[in-house]
């Protein structure tokens, strides 16, 4: 929205609240009627009134929409032709000579020697001491736990008391008797039977595994290598070399340089008219009619 627009909207509205401010601010001042002074004695009734038809005119904002045309600039693209230089590298075959290496396997016969060993077994007696176990028993003592039953004196404590006959006056003043256990602590000694264990020496055998030294006569036999020399013919391959000449095919890339015409876009500014629509607010009179009461009545006359 244009800010012409805005500033003339803003400012007819103001006008209007000026010119309603003094009819409010008369209805305002007159809403309860003159106050009284009540100290002086000066109570009485204020005397009636009539209410007035006041007309005024008022400038009102009124919004008209006109035509107008406005200059603009618009970017149109436009195809330009330029000429460019172009390389391409064009292949260019040729047959050329080149002497080239041929390996090929060629056979040969060598004499080789080696050692071929011959084992001849010789039989000898020998002596060996060897370990003999024996089984042996040996004497030993050994702790054993035996049960033992004896009898002690304990001393307990028993209640030797006795039953009493007592007498006693009850709440009616009757006398009753009744019999009460009266007790007598006696200490004495009893005899008590108690296990208890006893720790002995026994003595016992046991039998013990020992290894004894004894010396023995044995045959054995032992190995006597011999070696022996002999040759064979080994057949083997050996790579040759062999240079021989040959056509081969030679491909070469020859740069050739062209002109060639290329399209490109360029945005060209242009100015053009156009036609726009746009709000124009103008401030007209307008008449109102409004009623207000005097300074004794209420506003609007009541």
């Amino acid at each position: 929205m244009p800010r012409s627009f805005v500033f003339r909207t803003l400012l007819a509205l103001v006008s209007l609240a000026l010119l309603a401010t003094p009819a409010l601010a008369g209805r305002r001042h007159h809403a309860y009627g003159p106050v009284a002074d009540c100290a002086t004695g000066d109570c009485a009734a204020p005397a009636p009134c009539e209410p007035q038809v006041v007309t005024r005119t008022i400038m009102v904002p009124h919004t008209e929409y006109k035509t107008m045309t406005v200059s603009d600039v618009v970017c149109k693209p436009v195809v330009h032709q330029r000429t460019v230089p172009v390389t391409r590298m064009i292949p260019e075959t040729t047959v050329v000579t080149r002497t080239v290496p041929v390996v090929t396997p060629a056979a040969r016969t060598r004499t080789v020697s080696y050692q071929v060993c011959h084992m001849n077994y010789e039989t000898v007696n020998d002596t060996v001491t060897i370990q003999v176990p024996h089984t042996e028993m040996r004497q030993g003592t050994r702790t054993v736990c035996r049960p033992v039953t004896e009898t002690v004196m304990h001393t307990v404590c028993e209640d030797a008391g006795h039953f009493d006959s007592r007498s006693y006056t009850d709440c009616h003043g009757c006398v009753q008797t009744c019999r009460v256990w009266v007790p007598q602590t006696i200490t004495k000694q009893v005899p008590v039977t108690v296990c208890r264990p006893e720790y002995v020496e026994v003595p016992y055998e046991y039998p013990v595994t020992v290894c004894r030294p004894e010396t023995r006569n044995i045959t054995r036999s032992i190995p006597r290598p011999t070696y022996e020399t002999k040759t064979r013919e080994v057949h083997y391959l050996v790579p040759v070399t062999n240079y021989v000449e040959r056509q081969c095919p030679k491909t070469v890339f020859r740069p050739v340089t062209e002109e060639k015409v290329i399209n490109y876009t360029e945005m060209v500014p242009e100015k053009v008219e156009r036609v726009i629509t746009v709000p124009v607010c103008t401030m007209v009179p307008k008449t109102v009619t409004y009623t207000v009461g005097c300074g004794h009545c209420g506003p609007y006359g009541y």
